[in-house]
């Protein structure tokens, strides 16, 4: 995303916020076809988690971002909100599908190999990961936004750093120590 588009998409969530409805549509249009088509990767490497379709979780996150009435504050308030809906709305499918099983058969929800930088052996249940990532974000919320913003937005880190105003070496140490912390997590 160019700096004029992510300026413009600043100016389009501050309308938003304001109760412009057009605004909101013009949001909505363009991080939309996004949306998908990292729900359709995020479902690619989670494939055993929930039967769903890219599309569906796309609408689930834009519904939930549409229920929420945020006042958004600028780029990086939205996509954290996305990253936050899309990280809550599969581990409610994945915890209530355990659910149904009564604890048999449980599947485990993945890190995955988001670009091949987060290593095959850090998985876990789907409760696991939801809490080790809130308990990241209370030892240090910069850090679990990279994670979700690279992870789960799939944003580059250029524009992970962008978004959270830190320097690309800051990205990188945070990502290294969120990924090192929750991989410790995930295997005790």
């Amino acid at each position: 995303m160019s700096d004029a588009d992510a300026h413009q998409l600043t100016q389009w969530l501050q309308a938003w916020s304001a109760g412009d409805e057009q605004a909101a549509d013009r949001v909505l249009a363009a991080v939309y076809a996004r949306i998908k088509q990292l729900a359709g990767a995020r479902l690619r490497r989670e494939s055993s988690v929930v039967p769903l379709a890219p599309t569906e979780l796309a609408h689930e996150v834009i519904a939930n971002l549409l229920a929420a009435e945020a006042s958004w504050t600028d780029r990086a308030h939205f996509f954290k909100t996305v990253a936050v809906a899309m990280r809550n709305h599969l581990h409610d499918l994945a915890r209530h599908d355990l659910a149904e099983k009564r604890g048999g058969g449980q599947q485990h929800l993945t890190l995955g190999a988001a670009a091949g930088e987060i290593s095959e052996g850090m998985s876990g249940q789907a409760g696991d990961l939801h809490e080790a990532m809130n308990a990241l974000r209370k030892l240090d919320a910069r850090k679990a936004d990279v994670i979700e913003l690279h992870w789960l937005v799939g944003l580059g880190l250029e524009d992970v750093a962008a978004t959270l105003d830190v320097s690309l070496a800051t990205v990188n140490r945070d990502l290294r120590f969120a990924r090192a912390w929750l991989k410790d997590q995930l295997s005790a």
